[in-house]
């Protein structure tokens, strides 16, 4: 039973004797006092032949250890016992209780001293307890502190006391009664126990702050950041004979200020080598922070601005002379109405020359309150230097395409005026020739007037597709609707490429449902079926072409498909363009123009074409066209 508790039972059955109300201790108690009592007057008639003189010895002894035992009860009761027995036993006239005058003095002055006797063990008594209490009071403070608290004795210091915190950040190794050199042994060589011997032999406490140490499992280690203290303990002579450890872990607020202070470091390079003018103003619109590149752009230095309203020194004016109030200000509007501001202005340098910004002012709110300003700030005046330039340039460039086109009309219209007659001529060089069959000068003739021909018909096709390129560009492509059957139109296209397709080894068919009509210029769309078949035998000679002509939900549909070379994914964007090409121009021939003019004109008639294809398995045209237009173009 701890003292504490055993000296409140003490307390409790001693105010409680009047009443009767006794504890069970209480009664052992007070049940060891009559015994010792007993035991006391039992030796006192052995001894008595030789004590006679003193019929009171022994029976201090009964007080006193029932006074230590019990308290005031049992002391009391021990006292009372003694004096009636020293008085019946050994007091004359002996056995018989009647007391002398003369042994009164005796008596009185034995319960005295009996008294006496008691209140001294009691005191002790009492001041143990206590001295219990507060050592059992100090541990469990130890042990439920939330710091780490350990204490070495001895100069080898060996533990004496490791609190749970110490020990679940040990791993729950052995501690007691080992040196912290054995404890501890990841220690070695990171100054701790070189500490705790300075400590030690000299009595003056260390302190360290954020200390690195090895914690954890023996097996595990780890490493923390710590805060502790070294305090000597002075034994009874003064010097110290321990020491107790007591600190607090703090590697995850070492870390994170750490962190912090990397991410500061951080945002100040980003703010100080950024090309932004950056400015910070305070609740009151006062010049707080701004960087280099905000020096350099307005002339004016941090030291010179700082608690200072920017708006006084850098937007006080306009161009024109007039004053730019503060309450008209964008960027000071922010902060009062919590909203950033984004726009352009002119703003005023140092030297007092007008400069042309873009700026970003965005409110600083914080737990709900707008508590400053931050400012982007960029000088546009290259910029605006630059914009120039470009519309300077495309004026130039809107005048060369002009140039261009025009040069292209003109040049197309030349190169077709000499073309005509000279086809003209090869056509009736052909018929005298046919005139002559079977002589070997029109045999030999016939061969080259037929590619002669096959040259100027690509010569015009040429300077076709320049000519309408040239239209297209200018805006002066005419459509002549008119009710056409798009099935009759494809048969004809491919009766007229038949001999181009033979050459090539390429196969037409053609896969129709019947008539297809609609209104369409007829002449456009024989150039878009001719294109596509040209490209078609051009990429799959030596394999079939396959054609489809339909008519699905209100729309006419032609489907171009071979089984060529294809085209690569990434000229898939591109090929409806002016002047592209999916291929080498050194393996095939044309201006990359057809399939661009293809596009347009059936764009210009409401329609679309689209293209798809696998590398080496050929490519599909698909033309979709209204059966009626819109709107005549």
């Amino acid at each position: 039973m701890p003292l504490e508790s055993q000296q409140r039972a003490d307390t409790t059955g001693d105010s409680q004797l009047g009443g009767g109300r006794w504890s069970s201790s209480s009664l052992m108690d007070h049940g060891f006092a009559v015994l010792v009592t007993a035991a006391a007057l039992l030796v006192q008639f052995v001894l008595y032949p030789y004590i006679r003189a003193t019929p009171f010895l022994l029976f201090f002894g009964a007080v006193m250890l029932s006074g230590w035992r019990g308290g005031w009860g049992p002391g009391l009761l021990s006292a009372g016992l003694s004096a009636v027995a020293a008085s019946y036993f050994f007091l004359p006239p002996r056995f018989v209780f009647s007391v002398h005058p003369q042994d009164l003095l005796s008596i009185a002055f034995f319960l005295a001293i009996s008294t006496l006797i008691t209140r001294l063990n009691v005191r002790e008594r009492t001041a143990r307890a206590e001295a219990e209490a507060q050592r059992e009071r100090l541990q469990t403070l130890f042990m439920r502190a939330p710091a780490i608290i350990a204490i070495h004795r001895g100069p080898e210091h060996v533990y004496e006391f490791s609190n749970p915190v110490n020990a679940q950040l040990l791993g729950g190794r052995e501690l007691l009664g080992k040196t912290v050199r054995q404890a501890q042994p990841e220690l070695e060589g990171q100054g701790f126990y070189e500490l705790l011997d300075r400590v030690y032999q000299t009595g003056e406490p260390v302190y360290g702050k954020e200390a690195l140490a090895s914690v954890g499992d023996p097996a595990h280690p780890r490493t923390g950041y710590f805060n502790f203290v070294y305090q000597p303990m002075p034994g009874r002579d003064g010097r110290p004979d321990g020491v107790m450890v007591f600190g607090f872990e703090v590697t995850e607020q070492v870390l994170a200020r750490r962190s912090l202070e990397h991410t500061e470091r951080r945002l100040a390079a980003i703010t100080h080598n950024a090309t932004l003018g950056l400015f910070m103003m305070d609740a009151r619109q006062q010049c707080v922070f701004m960087n280099p590149a905000a020096e350099q752009i307005t002339g004016f230095t941090l030291d010179e601005l700082r608690g200072k309203p920017l708006h006084e020194f850098i937007h006080h004016t306009r161009p024109d002379g007039t004053p730019y109030p503060m309450a008209e200000c964008p960027i000071d509007r922010a902060l009062p109405t919590r909203a950033q501001e984004q726009g352009q202005d002119v703003f005023v340098r140092k030297d007092g020359s007008f400069y042309p910004v873009a700026f970003t002012a965005s409110p600083i709110i914080e737990e709900g309150k707008a508590t400053g300003t931050v400012i982007e700030l960029r000088d546009t005046t290259e910029d605006q230097r630059k914009q120039a330039e470009r519309e300077r340039l495309l004026v130039e460039l809107q005048e060369a395409v002009r140039l261009r086109d025009e040069f292209l009309s003109v040049a197309s219209h030349e190169l077709k005026t000499p073309l005509t007659p000279l086809s003209l001529r090869l056509q009736g060089l052909e018929r005298s020739i046919r005139a002559e069959q079977g002589s070997p000068m029109a045999e030999r003739l016939g061969k080259e007037v037929e590619v002669m021909r096959r040259q100027v018909k690509r010569l015009s096709d040429l300077v076709n597709e320049l000519l309408d390129v040239s239209r297209i560009t200018t805006g002066r492509l005419k459509l002549l609707l008119e009710e056409v059957d798009f099935t009759e139109v494809t048969r004809e296209v491919m009766a007229r490429v038949h001999p181009e397709a033979q050459r090539a080894g390429c196969e037409l068919t053609l896969d129709t449902d019947g008539p297809v009509s609609g209104q369409w210029d007829r002449l456009r769309l024989e150039q878009v079926l001719t294109n596509l078949l040209s490209n078609a035998i051009k990429y799959g000679a030596g394999k079939p072409v396959h054609l489809r002509v339909e008519q699905r939900e209100g729309r006419a549909r032609l489907v171009v498909r071979d089984e060529g070379i294809g085209i690569q994914p990434e000229a898939m964007g591109r090929i409806f363009n002016r002047f592209e090409r999916a291929v080498s121009e050194r393996h095939y021939g044309g201006l990359g123009l057809g399939l661009y003019v293809t596009r347009q004109i059936i764009a210009a008639m409401g329609g679309t074409v689209r293209a798809e294809s696998t590398p080496d398995q050929g490519a599909t045209f698909t033309v979709e066209l209204p059966l009626r237009p819109v709107s005549q173009p």
